[in-house]
């Protein structure tokens, strides 16, 4: 028997752990991956719907990529901007 399916089982096609999180548990990793006590109370009320509780959860993890990719942005900025300093420093010696 694989490991993978000792430990996890296949519902709906979405792979659950057999140990699930208790309250307490789950709150706090709702306030690991950054989500205010609303959120998290919101998500929360949600644990006897998996379907619902996983919609929330791809929500609030696409908003958290927005963020990557707008600090992204402004990183390729800087680095654009620390390019031309130097570029334009190396000319003027």
């Amino acid at each position: 028997m694989e490991r993978r399916s000792r430990l996890s089982k296949e519902t709906n096609g979405v792979s659950v752990c057999h140990e699930a999180l208790d309250r307490d548990e789950m709150a706090r990793a709702l306030r690991d991956a950054g989500c205010t006590e609303k959120e998290a109370a919101a998500l929360l009320a949600c644990g006897g719907e998996p379907r619902r509780l996983l919609e929330l959860l791809a929500r609030h993890r696409a908003a958290l990529l927005d963020e990557v990719h707008k600090s992204e942005k402004k990183i390729d900025c800087l680095d654009y901007l620390v390019y031309h300093i130097k570029h334009n420093k190396q000319r003027e010696e």
